[in-house]
């Protein structure tokens, strides 16, 4: 029985530093316009209608009495585009991780065109914020999603060869977990969902010299390479979250003009 015990008392630390993360549901509060925890004593919004000092991301907490703007990027984009991501990670009673859900950095746009079609793009920003010594900081940045129009027919021909479907359709969504992890911060798990429609189409070719898609081809197809799973660690060194593993290139699916490398 002492041997039994002993064991079971080694393998404690390691079951502790391999716990599961405290995730919560993040829900919208019809009356305050906040996105809170079922316990609400932690919630997040998006302040639009201040100052310019004053818009932008914040998170609260009802038990701590504290409240605090977490954005900390140097530039200032219009809020009004943004979205509380549904979700916190909570690290401790004072510490979370958030995002907010928004056109990407530098230029913010939320749709820009290109020749041929449009391009929009939305990022996940994670931050950890630190409502007990009133601090925060970007610890990630993930593309969450992104749509690509991209016309296929230059003239009538085109047109009727491909029987009116003129427009390839590219999509790209991700969503984020956190798993349980040895270190201060859990491991998060990325997986992403790529299509292209219709099967076949490609951003690096000319849609004109494409076959004429049949019924089938036209449904979306899944790119397999684009379509994965990836573990993010944090690393102490930066004080930010990095892939495990090396990403593959998705810049057809991830950017307005991609240039095959």
């Amino acid at each position: 029985m002492n041997k039994v015990l002993a064991l079971l008392f080694c393998a404690l630390p390691a079951l502790a530093t391999a716990a599961q993360p405290d995730v919560e549901a993040l829900t919208l509060n019809p009356q305050n316009k906040l996105y809170c925890n079922p316990q609400t004593d932690w919630c997040v919004g998006i302040k639009v209608d201040g100052s310019f000092e004053e818009n932008g991301p914040f998170a609260s907490s009802r038990t701590l009495r504290a409240n605090y703007r977490l954005w900390d990027l140097p530039e200032i984009p219009d809020f009004s585009r943004f979205t509380v991501w549904p979700h916190l990670i909570r690290l401790s009673e004072e510490r979370a991780l958030v995002g907010v859900i928004g056109p990407n950095e530098p230029d913010y746009k939320e749709e820009i065109q290109i020749p041929g079609g449009s391009f929009s793009r939305r990022d996940l920003y994670l931050f950890v914020v630190d409502l007990g010594d009133k601090s925060s900081s970007l610890v990630q940045l993930l593309p969450y999603s992104t749509r690509a129009s991209i016309r296929g027919c230059m003239n009538e021909a085109d047109a009727r060869r491909r029987e009116a479907n003129c427009m390839d359709e590219y999509r790209y969504d991700a969503t984020v977990k956190a798993l349980a992890g040895a270190q201060p911060y859990p491991d998060l798990q990325v997986t992403t969902q790529a299509t292209r429609a219709p099967a076949g189409a490609s951003r690096y070719a000319d849609p004109a010299r494409q076959p004429a898609p049949t019924a089938a081809p036209r449904q979306p197809q899944s790119d397999k390479q684009c379509s994965y799973t990836v573990t993010y660690k944090w690393q102490a060194d930066g004080a930010v979250y990095r892939p495990a593993t090396p990403l593959p290139d998705c810049a057809e699916f991830l950017e307005a003009q991609p240039r095959k490398g």
